[in-house]
């Protein structure tokens, strides 16, 4: 099965990435925060196993009729993500 990861187009990585909160001490190309205070690198995208691993998250599920488009879309450390569902 195709993990949802690799479904985004590039376009759509770009502009979820930019609504990460800048780090002022490195370039918001390369390392942004989530909206946890999470700390995500752009080149870990789609990577689980990188405490710095980020994905394309809906902040209002759908199964809670929340609209699958750009407004709806954040980005996410995978690591966090994954360590609070244990």
């Amino acid at each position: 099965m195709k993990d949802k990861v690799n479904d985004w187009s590039e376009s759509v990585k770009r502009a979820v990435w930019k609504k990460g909160r800048i780090n002022p001490d490195y370039s918001p190309n390369v390392l942004r925060w989530d909206a946890h205070d999470n700390i995500m690198m752009w080149s870990e995208y789609g990577r689980i196993d990188s405490k710095l691993g980020w994905e394309i998250d809906l902040i209002n599920p759908v199964i809670n009729e929340g609209p699958n488009n750009i407004e709806n879309l954040q980005p996410l450390n995978k690591w966090h993500k994954t360590d609070r569902r244990s």
